[in-house]
């Protein structure tokens, strides 16, 4: 076994090791396995420190003196990982337990490391060549057992949603304890997430706007009557290649509810325990908004005003016989670098539950993956209007966005409508790309819900999000999170101007 304190000094200078896990006071040795040729998977718990309690996978190799270096990402580690899922190996651990190998099909005659940009990312990634097809070899770096990506990759194999599945390894703790997926091979997907086309063609839109473009503004200030026309028009290349993604999905979770549910009727969204939960985050949010001193008291009220209303507006409306819409499988955490679109495919799946007999079946839905992909337009959209507008008034980013809660209250006039202007555009460009690749209101039923759940789900979604964004001191991106909230039934922050205005 390797020594508690040989596995500290060299986790204290592991590139590998997720930033919370090299903020534990120790770690200790909970098992590994030796895969031969001086490698080691060696498994630790965290002691102390944010990471109490948490596992960590640190997969290590000993050179011929002896000494211990990581060993992701190298080329011995990546060969014996795919030599091992080819044989469907079951390698024994030092505490009794076994990680076992499985795999597709017969080892590969070749196996080559290729160059590959790995920048950070939670877990480890390699880019592989098995007979000259290109593969990654994904190692996580704290496994747990709501790790289901190379189950799900094995169940979906050969459908032409997500990469192909080439093999996995898992841990399986002496005791019976639940196996910890350790990592995956599957086949690389080259491909461009849709978020790539979209940041195109949302910064090409702001030298039109500059250019005015969108008409003449009315007189008294406010939307440009051709601003609906202009946005609709520009994004009128991307029509097909929205589409066909929106087509995508949903061809997607009809093969999700197909291989995961079988002929088992979905069960009805449990929406009286998700609205309890979403009270009670509404609650503990608002307390703890009071503490977050770089955002303005009265937006803050107002959000979670909006919040607390958009609750309310909810549990009436299920209470009155609004039917929720039935559960189903997911991807489970879907943005858009994870929608490629040349050719279609999701990547980094992580459905919530992979079966009727699963926990958590019933609090899943494919409207989840709209609602995410809502999500992630808004930020995407906000995002790039702060940093637009930023460049135009010469400020920081963050000062536009928060300016854009209180419709720029604090901004000299020009400067006002300016920004008013950035925002008011990437709002009518959200609101478009989102028609046409989540489509219309409506479209919630062919998803399998109503648009009661779709709005439950974003309000599920949103609360998450601020937690988060509250939790790490991201003021920014809570701006986000609250001007969302503030929009809940309510008009953009422009035409609030126009209505004081007028």
């Amino acid at each position: 076994m390797t020594s508690d304190t040989q596995l500290h000094e060299l986790l204290r200078a592991a590139a590998w090791l997720p930033e919370d896990g090299r903020r534990a006071d120790r770690h200790e040795v909970a098992d590994e396995a030796d895969l031969g040729d001086g490698l080691r998977l060696v498994l630790t718990t965290a002691v102390g420190g944010p990471a109490h309690g948490r596992r960590f996978l640190l997969p290590v190799r000993a050179d011929t003196a002896g000494r211990s270096s990581e060993a992701p990402g190298t080329e011995e580690f990546d060969r014996a990982c795919v030599r091992l899922l080819a044989a469907g190996a079951r390698v024994p651990t030092a505490r009794g337990g076994h990680v076992v190998f499985r795999g597709s099909g017969p080892a590969p005659r070749t196996v080559r490391a290729r160059s590959f940009d790995r920048g950070w990312s939670s877990n480890s990634l390699s880019l592989l060549d098995l007979d000259g097809r290109p593969h990654l070899h994904k190692t996580y770096r704290s496994p747990g057992p709501e790790v289901r990506e190379p189950e799900l990759l094995r169940l979906l194999d050969g459908g032409g949603h997500t990469p192909r599945w080439f093999g996995d390894y898992t841990y399986v703790p002496p005791g019976g304890g639940a196996p910890l997926p350790l990592g995956v091979v599957y086949a690389y997907t080259p491909g461009t997430g849709v978020d790539t086309p979209l940041r195109k063609n949302l910064r090409a839109l702001w030298p039109r706007l500059a250019a005015g473009d969108h008409g003449p503004v009315p007189d008294g200030g406010g939307t440009p009557d051709g601003l609906d026309t202009l946005v609709r028009a520009h994004l009128a290349p991307l029509a097909g290649t929205l589409g066909a993604a929106r087509a995508f999905l949903g061809s997607f979770h009809t093969e999700l509810r197909v291989r995961l549910g079988g002929d088992v009727p979905p069960p009805a969204y449990p929406v009286d325990r998700a609205l309890d939960a979403a009270e009670e985050r509404i609650t503990a949010l608002a307390a703890r908004g009071r503490t977050e001193a770089a955002l303005p008291r009265p937006v803050l009220a107002a959000a979670f005003r909006a919040l607390a209303e958009e609750t309310a507006l909810l549990r009436a409306a299920f209470a009155t016989g609004v039917v929720p819409g039935s559960a189903g499988p997911c991807h489970g955490d879907l943005h858009l670098s994870h929608l490629l679109v040349d050719p279609p495919r999701v990547i980094d799946i992580s459905t919530p539950s992979t079966g009727p007999g699963e926990p958590g079946w019933d609090e899943q839905s494919p409207l989840e993956d709209l609602v995410a992909l809502g999500r992630a337009l808004e930020y995407f959209s906000a995002d790039e209007a702060a940093d637009h507008a930023a460049r135009l008034l010469g400020v920081d980013s963050t000062r536009t966005m928060l300016a854009s809660l209180d419709g720029g209250a604090g901004l000299p006039p020009a400067g006002r409508a300016r920004l008013l202007l950035v925002f008011e555009a990437a709002d009518v460009w959200r609101r478009q790309v989102a028609a046409l690749l989540l489509g219309p209101a409506g479209a919630a039923t062919a998803a399998g819900g109503g648009e009661e759940l779709r709005r439950l789900l974003h309000l599920r979604r949103l609360l998450h999000e601020l937690d988060y964004n509250f939790a790490h001191a991201r003021p920014y991106h809570a701006a986000i999170d609250l001007r969302h909230a503030l929009a809940l039934g309510r008009p953009s922050p422009l035409a609030r101007t126009l209505t004081t205005r007028n």
